[in-house]
């Protein structure tokens, strides 16, 4: 429960309301600052950036752009592409780094700076905390401030959404032919992606909220909003369902049946499978603490073995890589093949989904029933002060209590928000009335601190 000493860098990244939080001021010196860290001394580095579709996307490109190329650097321009395409098309360009312009799941108002080095892996907790004190300390001998022929030059990449698609697709050989699927795309970057891919495996595909230039990405729309999709797949008849947050990096799935396949489905239906096919490296999977305690239950049936980070996918592939460990995921949605590609990509995670369906004969109604759900309720509460929340002796002892309560039949977690201004507590128990009752004793507690 310590509090994050970084001042800008959240979760994932810098967010913040746009053109508010996120000054032009602050997005043309993080721009500065960014070619600096990314070039490394080099003469001229080649910067690749992507955006989802906030109505504030071209504001934060122009000013970060206009930064990069004042320090000598040049700005590969995607135009709207997916934070997992944007990070997999920076390799496969070579280039030098990648900035996607997003603010994920967050609401429409907000918008967001994620940082990628070379290959399209993101920044460590050090490496953030280095940038943002150059761009916080506004030490001038910390940029060039080129000029001539030594300013960068932009470059637009007009087929960057095909060489995405034709990257992720070309392993894949499944016919999905009398397969229906809906999917909701909440109004961002995989608007055409998603439909555009299950349509050329032959599926009959039943698309919601892929309005590109209505602005209304997240609004009341994709994976944060499962109950969208429970209608949406209900009222078209759908097999399946999937939904995908505004940046493309998160994935859920529903079944005929109304119920969620979440990211710990996802990681317990792929790693089970991927055992019985021999392609589970090193028999395990990685997982943060708020996966679901049936999740934990499923694997050690099948005698595979969990590792647990905190919340956050880059903590998922760290731990990935320090066990050589292939598949791993977040509730959330975030799903990571590292053998494909170093973050969650909802798109990508799709296609491995159905081709383990495909190649296992499974009926898509038999997923859901592959781990018990034990109740499981996260609600977000709106604070002031994230800090002075976590830092509070009271609510310390009431988690303290509850956990005594449990015995270690449930979870409680209490955590701040990486991206906005909440707490988010987490209750996990044997029963409901057990998980209600705690909840609204802790959620009581944080209401009271001043």
């Amino acid at each position: 429960m310590e509090a994050d000493p970084r001042k800008l860098f959240g979760t994932d990244g810098i967010r913040g309301i746009a053109n508010k939080d996120l000054t032009p001021e602050l997005v043309l010196k993080t721009g500065k600052a960014i070619a600096g860290f990314i070039s490394g001394g080099k003469e001229r580095a080649r910067i690749l950036i992507g955006k989802d579709t906030r109505p504030s996307g071209d504001l934060i490109e122009t000013g970060l752009s206009a930064g990069i190329m004042s320090e000598g650097s040049d700005v590969l321009s995607a135009g709207i592409l997916s934070t997992p395409g944007t990070a997999m098309l920076s390799k496969l360009i070579d280039a030098d780094g990648a900035i996607v312009i997003s603010a994920s799941h967050n609401p429409l108002e907000d918008n967001g700076i994620k940082i990628f080095k070379k290959g399209g892996v993101k920044l460590t907790d050090k490496e953030e905390k280095k940038l943002e004190d150059i761009i916080l300390n506004d030490d001038r001998k910390d940029f060039t401030g080129r000029t001539g022929l030594d300013i960068g030059r932009q470059k637009i990449i007009p087929d960057a959404l095909d060489m995405y698609i034709n990257y992720i697709t070309r392993g894949f050989r499944f016919n999905l032919a009398g397969l229906k699927i809906a999917v909701d795309c909440a109004n961002g970057a995989t608007s055409v992606a998603v439909p555009k891919v299950l349509s050329m495996f032959g599926a009959e595909v039943i698309s919601f909220n892929t309005d590109i230039k209505s602005g209304l990405i997240n609004k009341d729309c994709g994976s944060t909003h499962p109950e969208v999709l429970r209608r949406l797949v209900k009222e078209s008849k759908a097999d399946i369902g999937f939904s995908y947050d505004g940046d493309g990096d998160r994935v859920i799935g529903c079944d005929r049946f109304s119920r969620i396949l979440d990211g710990d489905v996802f990681l317990a239906f792929s790693a089970i499978l991927m055992k019985e096919n021999d392609t589970l490296k090193n028999n395990g999977v990685v997982t943060t603490i708020m996966a679901n305690y049936g999740l934990e239950k499923a694997m050690r049936e099948k005698n595979i073995s969990v590792y647990k980070t905190k919340v956050g996918d880059r903590y998922v592939l760290e731990k990935m890589i320090e066990k050589d460990i292939i598949i791993g995921a977040e509730q959330s949605g975030h799903i990571i093949f590292s053998n494909y590609s170093y973050i969650g990509d909802g798109l990508l995670s799709t296609l491995i989904f159905l081709d383990l369906l495909y190649e296992s004969r499974k009926d898509p109604d038999t997923v859901y029933e592959i781990i018990e759900h034990y109740p499981q309720v996260l609600k977000n509460i709106k604070v002031k002060d994230k800090n002075l929340i976590m830092q509070s002796p009271e609510l310390k002892e009431k988690i303290t209590e509850a956990e005594n309560y449990l015995k270690g039949e449930g979870k409680i977690v209490v955590r701040p928000s990486g991206t906005e201004s909440l707490v988010r507590v987490m209750v996990e128990a044997e029963t409901m009335d057990v998980v209600e009752k705690i909840q609204e004793d802790i959620c009581n507690i944080i209401h009271t601190i001043k």
